[in-house]
């Protein structure tokens, strides 16, 4: 059976911790009233300060969830999380997975790596108005008038 520490080690690992993250999130452990009782609160203690220039995990993983994405990093996350898993999933199983990814692409973002926004192109709607006297307007009144004759 596996002890914390070793279960703490392969979780962070996995989760691809830095020396620097490391020393970070045991500086600020420290002056905590409570310690991290995960690994991933630990990391995200080592992980803020490229998460600090970003939005805010909570308020993206929200705008994701009704498939908002206003910055790179939010549509990047959500695809690998899953834009299914977050729309249809408990948020206590796709905020967890949206807590693991989003550090990770931030940092990946603030390093260099390229996320796109697809734009969207929509047609815009516009309203021109019949003109009174135009021959739009006689064709109108000549329905209508025809319409009156059917229906009386």
């Amino acid at each position: 059976m596996l002890d914390t520490v070793e279960v703490w080690a392969i979780a962070l690992t996995d989760l691809k911790i830095t020396r620097t993250e490391l020393f970070t999130a045991q500086r600020k452990s420290m002056s905590l009233e409570w310690p991290p009782t995960a690994p991933a609160d630990f990391l995200a203690l080592g992980r803020t300060e490229t998460a600090n220039n970003y939005p805010d995990m909570r308020q993206e993983y929200l705008a994701a969830a009704q498939g908002n994405y206003k910055h790179e990093v939010t549509l990047e996350t959500a695809n690998r999380v899953g834009e299914w898993q977050i729309k249809t999933q408990p948020e206590s199983i796709s905020y967890k997975s949206w807590q693991k990814h989003y550090p990770e692409v931030c940092k990946e973002h603030s390093e260099g790596a390229d996320f796109k926004v697809p734009e969207t192109h929509r047609v815009e709607h516009s309203h021109t108005p019949v003109q009174a006297g135009s021959e739009a307007d006689k064709r109108i009144s000549e329905k209508l008038a025809e319409l009156r004759r059917l229906s009386a």
